[in-house]
């Protein structure tokens, strides 16, 4: 890594996104024409891709966890994360993290991300987003629009960065969810972090995801998988969500960048995103 830029090594979430997939899914392919087929047969025009495979009970479930989300003003959360890295020559490593999110709706996010592979702060205040790397020392600060949606599209689009599990502090967290999926199904009642969760399964074409609801309650995310299956050696991403609390209000200060005095600030478009 180069002295002048920070890598935003939040171990891989792309821009937000939580997708995933059922074991059980089966694909059907036309068989190839022969080489003794006519000529008009082998001009026969690609078939259109088939419709999604959607679980309406899947649907349902998750429209409910977004709801309880979306409806919700303030919230703060703890993950536990293990994530993969491939070697060039295939050998896939495993890493850990730990990550606590604030959301205050509309224009208010706070993370803090600790890995084996280094930790990040990330502080969003309704004008500006500051990215601060703490082992070495840079932070990159740039205005960005007033509201959490407004910000994150700014990120990815302006400079190709996302935050992992951010999509969570969306407005519809749901639309973000559903961009692309081509299939979803409920798996069935499953453990999470030793509560009994409904266990939901969804995929896109080059990412399958699976999520786990709490039943009681509101309908929280307690874990989520990805498998970027595409990727080089498949890596996977996995959090663990626990120690959800809803307060009436977080202190704005709470949002506010927290600096280092030695902290060296680098511009923005140095930031570089590690993705699996």
């Amino acid at each position: 890594m180069k002295k002048s830029s920070i890598s935003l090594n939040f171990a891989a979430i792309v821009a937000t996104i939580f997708l995933a997939s059922n074991p059980g899914i089966c694909q059907e392919t036309a068989a190839a024409p022969s080489s003794a087929a006519s000529p008009a047969s082998a001009q026969v025009p690609p078939q259109p891709a088939p419709p999604p495979k959607l679980d309406p009970r899947a649907e349902q479930l998750l429209s409910r966890s977004c709801e309880d989300l979306a409806s919700s003003k303030a919230f703060t959360f703890h993950a536990e994360i293990t994530f993969d890295k491939v070697l060039p020559d295939n050998v896939k490593l495993q890493f850990a993290a730990a990550a606590d999110y604030a959301v205050q709706r509309p224009n208010q996010l706070a993370v803090e991300y600790h890995s084996d592979l280094g930790g990040k702060e990330v502080w969003y205040d309704g004008t500006n987003v500051t990215i601060f790397d703490p082992p070495h020392m840079f932070y990159a600060s740039t205005e960005v629009p007033d509201s959490i949606d407004g910000m994150m599209e700014q990120l990815e689009t302006a400079h190709n960065l996302t935050i992992p599990l951010a999509d969570l502090a969306y407005s519809h967290p749901c639309e973000m969810f559903r961009k692309g999926v081509i299939f979803s199904a409920y798996i069935g009642v499953n453990d999470a972090a030793g509560e009994d969760c409904d266990h939901l399964a969804f995929s896109k074409s080059n990412v399958d995801w699976q999520i786990w609801l709490q039943r009681n309650g509101k309908h929280l995310p307690r874990k989520v998988v990805i498998n970027y299956r595409n990727a080089p050696g498949s890596p996977e991403y996995v959090a663990v969500l626990s120690d959800w609390k809803f307060p009436g209000s977080i202190p704005a200060s709470v949002f506010r960048p927290d600096l280092p005095k030695d902290a060296k600030r680098i511009d923005i478009g140095k930031v570089k995103e590690t993705k699996p």
